[in-house]
């Protein structure tokens, strides 16, 4: 029980780590539209939609087998070491790969050919999307606040969702006399939880992000682009499952994935008529991100 659960949770690792480290250059998305800071109580709200698009080595790993398995139906106990089956599953889909499983068929003796464990199989995901709500607001002294936000909230059997982050931006080009483009820096930091319906937490991520970003607006049309230095954790809480070999609960230990992307650059453009505020751009970095974003603007 103790082998398997070691086995469990570094499979659990290689499965899980190709969605939450998508999700963790989502979070880390969307922070602004132009380094043209709001003024003083200028604000703006809205919505952003990010999505990163999955490679093809993203969705398959190595499913590492346990050096021995009881099968519950005869009571006989299988080995590595025996020859009984492989070691190694190459192929296995992690949670954004294909729907299929993988049968791992036992190769000799009573179990020849005969199915005796069955990897987990993914969601066939094109993309792994993410909707924050944001808002910012102009403070003097050219600092700009934004926030982001969601109150506690039932997601149904899944649980319960809790969002906040908080970032600082900082126009630059106030500094440099007659420059053509405008220019500020940005800081932000987020967290969100997701409990079961007991309040007992399943998982937590963080996500940290700082760069700068140039802008240059052409009537109603802004372009912008920037470079930023980023990180994402996911902590997973520990958890038990049913282990259908042998009929016991086996309990597995928390573990933590680091998202891929520590650095991106990106550019966009973005659209104001009137006070409506559109805009989309795309990042390039190990996880590719497209985000686009619709909202309310008062400079």
């Amino acid at each position: 029980g103790k082998q398997l659960s070691k086995v469990a949770g570094q499979n659990a690792v290689n499965y899980l780590t190709p969605l939450l480290s998508s999700w963790g250059a989502d979070l880390n998305s969307g922070f602004y539209y132009s380094a043209d800071l709001h003024g003083i109580l200028g604000f703006d709200i809205g919505l952003k939609a990010s999505a990163v698009f999955v490679k093809d080595e993203d969705k398959v790993y190595d499913f590492i087998m346990p050096d021995q398995l009881k099968d519950s139906k005869t009571g006989l106990t299988l080995s590595v070491l025996n020859g009984d089956y492989d070691k190694i599953i190459k192929g296995a889909p992690t949670a954004v790969g294909t729907k299929t499983s993988i049968d791992v068929k036992g190769k000799k003796g009573l179990f020849l050919n005969q199915t005796i464990f069955t990897t987990p199989p993914g969601y066939d995901l094109k993309y792994v999307p993410l909707l924050v709500p944001q808002a910012s607001i102009g403070l003097p002294l050219g600092l700009e606040v934004i926030g982001r936000f969601i109150p506690p909230t039932s997601v149904g059997d899944a649980g319960k969702v809790n969002f906040i982050g908080f970032g600082l931006r900082h126009n630059i080009d106030q500094y440099i006399p007659l420059i053509p483009v405008n220019i500020s820096v940005h800081f932000m930091t987020q967290k969100l939880t997701l409990s079961d319906n007991n309040d007992k937490k399943i998982l937590s991520a963080t996500g940290t992000a700082y760069g700068v970003e140039v802008s240059k607006s052409l009537a109603l049309v802004t372009l912008y682009g920037g470079f930023q230095f980023e990180k994402s954790t996911w902590d997973i809480e520990p958890y038990s499952f049913n282990n259908p070999e042998s009929g016991s609960t086996i309990q597995i230990e928390g573990f933590s994935v680091d998202g891929k992307n520590k650095s991106r650059f990106h550019g966009g453009l973005r659209f104001l008529l009137l006070f409506i505020n559109i805009h989309a751009d795309y990042s390039f970095s190990e996880h590719p991100v497209a985000t686009a974003g619709v909202g309310i603007s008062f400079r």
